[in-house]
């Protein structure tokens, strides 16, 4: 056998690179590049929400672009209270939503409706809103400035402010006078209860002195009762007197009046024995004085 036949070549004879035996350079790759505008800052959730349901038609009866497209306005403001606010704010207070519109620069167009406006806030220019940005905090400075003319919606709320504080004052003077009339009433009672006092303590007094005068005098018990069984009967004679003159006929109107007159005084000078009065003790007092 011969051993030193040439073995036939098996690769291709149109591979002239690998006739040499140099392989071919690898090509290298290009490294990959970030997405556009992937580090870039998002608009701020509120904007967000609120561009979402200002856009939404199904709500245009409760807020909408306005005809210019430039701003918005809120037709219904229960409705947007008390629907769309819970549902993408968590809360229902609307003083709140202005606020906020306040601090990214908002401005209220109409001081008769609620319309507010950003130029940077447009219908159809969503990617504009990554440019609106929040204010900073004001500088102690910054208060003594003159006044911005546009109408900031932050100064939208002092109306109803200071009708609903009208309103209370209102209310506080209704109470106030009530409560005057409370006073006035409790101090014509406490006046009312004072006298009855001052009335209870001298006939205390007085009966205090009359039992006083009754130790100190024994015959002094008898002679009252004697005092009094004569002014009785003296007053029913009078009394039978003048019923006898009424069953005879008419008296004279000068006989009445003096049969009223001696009456009137008889009762001013002695009260019932239930009725135990100041001047029941005084009269008690005085005659037993003047026994003394």
């Amino acid at each position: 056998m011969n051993f030193s036949r040439q073995v036939k070549e098996e690769f291709p004879a149109s591979s002239s690179s690998f006739s040499g035996g140099v392989l071919p350079p690898t090509a290298t790759p290009a490294p990959p590049q970030p997405m556009e505008g992937l580090h870039e800052a998002g608009p701020p959730p509120f904007l967000t929400k609120t561009y979402e349901f200002i856009e939404d038609t199904a709500t245009d009866h409760i807020v909408s672009w306005s005809r210019g497209n430039n701003s918005f306005v809120v037709w219904d403001l229960q409705s947007f209270s008390l629907s769309l606010l819970p549902k993408y704010f968590k809360h229902c207070n609307f003083s709140s939503f202005v606020r906020q519109l306040n601090t990214y620069g908002f401005r209220k167009v109409d001081p008769d409706k609620w319309e507010f406006a950003h130029e940077s806030f447009l219908r159809g220019q969503r990617h504009l809103l990554k440019l609106i940005r929040r204010r900073k905090a004001l500088q102690p400075n910054v208060y003594h400035q003159a006044p911005d003319p546009c109408i900031e919606v932050g100064r939208f709320g002092l109306d109803g402010e200071a009708n609903r504080l009208q309103r209370d004052k209102q209310v506080l003077m209704v109470e106030v006078v009530k409560l005057r009339q409370q006073q006035q009433t409790m101090k014509t009672y406490l006046r009312t209860m004072e006298r009855r006092l001052k009335k209870t303590e001298t006939k205390q007094q007085l009966m205090m002195n009359f039992l006083a005068k009754a130790i100190q005098n024994p015959d002094f018990i008898q002679h009252l009762i004697h005092q009094k069984h004569k002014n009785r009967e003296l007053e029913d004679a009078i009394n039978r007197k003048r019923r006898r003159r009424i069953d005879q006929g008419q008296l004279p109107v000068v006989n009445d009046v003096a049969l009223d007159d001696q009456m009137n005084q008889k009762d001013k000078s002695l009260e019932k024995d239930d009725d135990l009065d100041e001047r029941f003790w005084e009269n008690l007092l005085n005659e037993a004085n003047e026994d003394c």
